[in-house]
């Protein structure tokens, strides 16, 4: 299981667990050690939008990942990254 934050509705927030994703060859999973949140994400957090996890300016270790994922960006699992986005 894996924890986030989860806006569930205009200006509110709850902590929820879900089901580790699976990946696939060409996939990674991120273990987000930091979280940034830009003026998009504060503009949003009062509206209606439900069931969003905010924040996408993430730096994580890259956790688990597909092995042409690794090939194709020259990275290893463990590895410090910041997300593109």
């Amino acid at each position: 299981m894996v924890q986030c934050a989860l806006k569930t509705g205009p200006s509110t927030t709850e902590l929820r667990e879900f089901k580790m994703p699976e990946i696939d060859d060409e996939s990674a999973i991120l273990k987000v050690e930091v979280a940034g949140i830009c003026g998009s994400d504060v503009k949003n957090y009062k509206t209606p939008l439900e069931n969003v996890i905010m924040g996408h300016e993430n730096v994580g270790r890259i956790w688990k990942a597909g092995k042409k994922f690794l090939e194709r960006k020259g990275l290893a699992e463990g590895d410090l990254v910041f997300l593109e986005h």
